[in-house]
């Protein structure tokens, strides 16, 4: 029994450490200066296939592959997803119509 215990901890503290941690970034980190730092850590955009059209001239995401979403009205928020290095997938949420800033960075799968 203290074998299967042992055992169990070791499995479950080797998963812990192979989760991805997300990044962080100061509250309204400019978007593209986001960009780059998750570009400079291996991070690399993801094309989701239902993922929203940006509009011609929408700055908030003309360009940029990894947006899945932009809202058209309120706080122009937009969603952007990223995949780690280590393959786990983030979500960054902008807000503003002129110069999005960082408000959010969530975990979609395999993060801590």
């Amino acid at each position: 029994m203290r074998l299967i215990l042992l055992s169990l901890a070791l499995l479950l503290s080797t998963a812990a450490w192979a989760a991805e941690k997300l990044p962080t970034f100061p509250k309204n980190t400019d978007y593209r200066e986001a960009r780059r730092s998750l570009i400079g850590l291996g991070y690399k955009p993801v094309t989701l296939p239902d993922s929203d059209k940006c509009s011609p001239g929408d700055g908030r995401c003309e360009g940029y592959p990894e947006m899945a979403s932009c809202a058209g009205t309120g706080l122009g928020q937009c969603l952007f997803i990223w995949r780690s290095p280590t393959n786990a997938l983030i979500e960054i949420v902008t807000v503003g119509e002129n110069n999005p800033g960082v408000s959010a960075i969530r975990c979609r799968a395999n993060c801590r």
